[in-house]
């Protein structure tokens, strides 16, 4: 659901993992002094923006010498002194770090995480004070009939919910864009759908945000392509759930869906956007021998990569679609092996497998890894810092909207309902962030990973897996559960059984 954006921050997750090696660097952010010091800069002054953000952008366009800023200005030493030595730990020159704390999109997390060691502490894996990324669904609409929709939308819907009308949607993304929320994903039902969409999309352009948008790609004209491209979006999920018409249009219920999608395709690949677009594979049990065929498309049209979502029972998804715990480990088999050819345009939304990527590394089978589902690297590289970043984001990292305000811990969950961003008739980003601090739910969320012992891998792998809350809560309605979907988690019988399947 779009990248994360510290993959856009110019500096290696080696250089940042050397200074989190040291022990030093935690008890130093965790300090009450830290906090006390950061709690000072977060004052919102009066131009309505916080100290720090004055500083950040103050830092980016003073050219002056300095001397002549310690004579003129000694309220700028400490904080240009903490500045240049970013630059030095990262091997930045300033000019480069003053050019990317310029953009939005990188000053709203450097303020998210000031926030976050506030509220936080910095301890493994992270929990932000607000979401780095928010998914929208912002329409139930669809003009496809897929049987493995989570969100039960189009026709086939049974949604009793009302959507927010249209300036009701434009009031939420005005108020989305006043957050240190970076990444925003807008998904539906059909986003292009929905007339208000264009104009939405808009307010997020101009605020900076990092968007993306999973979309089935059926209605990506030349002339869509040519819009999306002028709101600059980041990122293009586009659905395929087979490598031609048969497997794909049984799927999403509507013959000449396949050949739409791909020229949806097509046409962002025509308007320079090759680089931008991804196809969004969702691993059923129906379409698991089109993996290779999925893989082989991805290269013949030259596009950026290709994600392979793990498979939620929810919304139309039953659970006679879902893979077996050992189909899927043998599909992170494929998917680890085309890390290891080099060809790391692949990502899974399974966070199985960081699991199995790490047992790899210590059968001396290879180095590869992934970031979340954001990224791939080398895991000697990423070393501590993949502990840090955890493995599924949901309640930590992101959170999910739901078309009529209501929010949700993940897409993947819609009917776990923890409250609205349209609350005693009005919509604000508060009503937002107060779930996030205070929900119950997304607090228990997060404290499954204090329960190791319900893991089948008894928390060995929980620092870069920590299982699919999603699958877990579809299955158990259990937060502290084992994720079903791992083969760690499986009785003998149970393995016996899948293979024989």
């Amino acid at each position: 659901m779009g990248l994360w954006n510290l993959n856009n921050f110019p500096f290696s997750s080696s250089e940042l993992k050397d200074i989190l090696k040291k022990k030093s660097t935690y008890k130093i952010l965790n300090s009450d002094l830290t906090r006390q010091v950061l709690k000072k800069y977060l004052e919102v002054g009066n131009g309505g923006v916080t100290k720090l953000e004055e500083l950040i952008l103050k830092y980016s366009l003073d050219a002056r010498c300095s001397v002549r800023r310690f004579l003129e200005d000694k309220g700028t030493l400490i904080p240009y002194i903490i500045f240049d030595y970013i630059c030095s730990v990262f091997g930045l020159d300033r000019n480069t770090l003053a050019e990317s704390i310029k953009t939005p999109k990188i000053r709203k997390t450097i303020l998210n995480v000031a926030e976050t060691i506030i509220e936080f502490g910095v301890h493994e894996p992270l929990i932000f004070a607000q979401p780095l990324m928010l998914v929208w669904n912002i329409t139930y609409k669809c003009n496809l009939r897929c049987k493995h929709c989570y969100e039960d939308a189009g026709s086939l819907s049974k949604c009793k919910f009302h959507e927010l009308t249209g300036n009701e949607k434009i009031k939420v993304m005005e108020e989305i864009v006043k957050t240190n929320i970076p990444t925003f994903a807008f998904s539906g039902g059909e986003p292009l759908l929905d007339p208000i969409f264009w104009q939405v999309a808009k307010i997020g352009k101009n605020a900076g945000l990092y968007m993306s948008i999973n979309t089935n790609g059926t209605l990506i004209t030349e002339e869509v392509a040519g819009k999306l491209k002028e709101l600059g979006f980041a990122y293009y999920g586009v659905s395929l759930d087979g490598a031609g018409p048969e497997i794909h249009d049984n799927f999403r219920g509507v013959d000449g869906s396949f050949e739409k999608a791909l020229n949806g395709i097509k046409n962002l690949i025509k308007i320079g956007e090759a680089d931008k677009v991804c196809i969004s594979f969702t691993v059923t049990r129906y379409n698991i021998n089109e993996i290779e065929k999925i893989i082989k498309l991805r290269d013949e049209l030259g596009i950026r990569k290709v994600v392979f979502y793990n498979y939620i029972p929810c919304g139309r998804a039953g659970i006679e679609n879902d893979p077996s715990p050992f189909e899927r480990e043998q599909l992170f088999e494929i998917f680890y092996n085309e890390l290891k050819n080099g060809r790391n345009a692949l990502l899974s939304t399974a966070p199985q497998f960081g699991r199995y990527c790490k047992q790899m590394y210590e059968k001396h089978f290879g180095e590869w890894t992934i970031m979340g589902h954001f990224a791939s690297t080398s895991i000697k590289e990423l070393n501590n810092l993949a502990d840090l970043i955890g493995g599924c984001g949901a309640s930590r990292v992101y959170i999910a909207l739901q078309p009529d305000g209501t929010i949700t811990p993940c897409v993947f969950m819609p009917d776990l309902r923890i409250g609205n961003i349209k609350s005693d008739g009005t919509i604000s980003n508060r009503n937002l962030l107060k779930i996030w601090k205070e929900s119950k739910i997304l607090q228990l969320i997060r404290e499954r990973r204090k329960h190791f012992e319900s893991a089948g891998c008894r928390g060995k792998y929980f620092s870069v897996c920590g299982g699919c809350i999603a699958r877990i809560y579809a299955y158990t309605r259990n937060f502290v559960a084992c994720d079903p979907g791992c083969i760690l988690n499986c009785t003998q019988n149970e393995k016996d059984s899948s293979q024989k399947s």
